[in-house]
């Protein structure tokens, strides 16, 4: 890697490390390093990074070694430190003090932090900015075979601590259960308080709506706690399997400046600081919004940012590296982003609107697949991609019903 002006340190080697990669290629010609456990398929044989794998990356020790030896080998360079995973976010938010000595870090503090990540502390955050959140109840080791909720099946169980939470083994582990009985519902209980982890979950309302009625907003919020983008996708496709619910397929950008507003405020008031991304759930007969979380980082599908022609890297770098004043923006650009093949949508997008939206968009040629990068497909590379969307169809037969 040649000598540059700053680098990005990337933490993670999954999608959300390939679309940062690819925006600061795009943006800077600069190439980034990515400090992982291992390498996922999203990033492998990219020439765009440059790994330093240890699989104790995640272990503070090995962490703060492995940046050391980054320090070392680029004395000269600014080196920028981006967290692409919760466990990575929450390392270097608990030792951002520290790392401040010699590295832009970008983040929250440990406190605010704690405010918004711990999910029953995140809900009272919404109600003090009147922030609509499902009727949630919370429920610990504790208490947990006398829980009563007074809401309707189905509902959804998940970790309030998701760090811990990933932590734990069991048997039917998901990242979210959506329970449509009483049975289901004490069984995953004793399940989950069975293993390791001792933290409080989350139950709450199954807001109704398919995929589409789904929505992703992600935002910068500058050193000053000034918003300088804000962007909104209507989900159209939303991963299904057990590890990866929640993850995000399909998307096409779309643009509220109600919401905008509301969040925006949401965030300056609450001097946050760096990049910033919610799920919510859209209800259009009442044009009523439901927050479910925020991520105090980048999402994993914010590369629809970037490839909609905003590209999230120049927020950052004009702020932490430029220190510029930036007025805020806004993308407002109609296209389809997606990592999965045609055959997908088109068999399992039962909206008639958005089906025909999205043959339009391949019609017109306005769909992007940030994983098939160009000026990075080496012939390996678009092999492995190939056999992934392979796999893509095989995991949409099994778990999306």
């Amino acid at each position: 890697m040649k000598e540059q002006k700053f680098i990005p340190i990337l933490l993670g080697s999954d999608r959300n490390v390939y679309g940062l990669a690819i925006g600061f290629y795009e943006q800077y010609h600069i190439k980034s390093i990515a400090v992982c456990k291992k390498k996922y398929n999203e990033t492998r044989y990219s020439k765009l990074i440059k790994f330093y794998k240890n699989e104790n990356n995640d272990k503070k020790e090995v962490f703060f070694e492995t940046l050391r030896q980054i320090k070392e080998k680029y004395p000269q360079a600014k080196l920028i430190i981006l967290a692409c995973s919760d466990v990575y976010t929450r390392l270097v938010i608990e030792n951002k003090e520290e790392l401040e000595k010699d590295f832009i870090v970008p983040y929250i503090n440990k406190d605010l932090m704690e405010k918004l990540i711990i999910k029953e502390n995140f809900y009272k955050t919404c109600e003090k900015y009147h922030l609509n959140y499902p009727k949630t109840v919370i429920c610990n080791k504790d208490n947990y075979q006398d829980i009563k909720i007074d809401f309707e099946y189905p509902i959804i169980v998940k970790p309030s601590d998701s760090v811990n939470y990933w932590k734990s083994s069991f048997e039917g582990k998901k990242k979210i259960f959506v329970l449509h009985n009483e049975d289901e519902f004490k069984k995953v209980l004793n399940n989950i308080y069975s293993s390791s982890y001792d933290k409080d979950l989350i139950i709450q309302e199954y807001i109704p709506g398919d995929d589409t009625s789904l929505r992703v907003l992600n935002a910068y919020v500058n050193s000053k706690h000034k918003v300088t983008f804000m962007a909104l996708g209507n989900i159209i496709l939303e991963d299904k399997a057990p590890d990866s619910y929640g993850d995000y397929d399909a998307i096409i950008p779309t643009y509220d400046e109600k919401l905008f507003d509301k969040i925006k405020g949401f965030l300056e008031e609450i001097k946050y600081t760096g990049f910033a991304n919610f799920d919510l759930k859209y209800n259009k007969e009442k044009d009523i919004y439901t927050l479910f979380e925020i991520n105090i980082r980048q999402g994993r599908s914010h590369s629809f940012v970037t490839l909609g022609g905003m590209n999230i890297t120049k927020y950052l770098v004009d702020d932490v590296i430029y220190h510029k004043d930036t007025e805020i923006e806004y993308l407002n650009n109609k296209y389809l982003w997606t990592l999965v093949p045609k055959k997908i949508l088109l068999t399992y997008v039962k909206n008639e609107e958005i089906l025909k939206d999205i043959k339009e968009f391949y019609k017109n040629k306005k769909v992007k697949n940030v994983l098939y990068y160009k000026k990075d497909l080496c012939l390996i590379r678009f092999l492995i991609l190939k056999r992934r969307d392979y796999y893509s169809f095989k995991k949409y037969q099994k778990y999306y019903k």
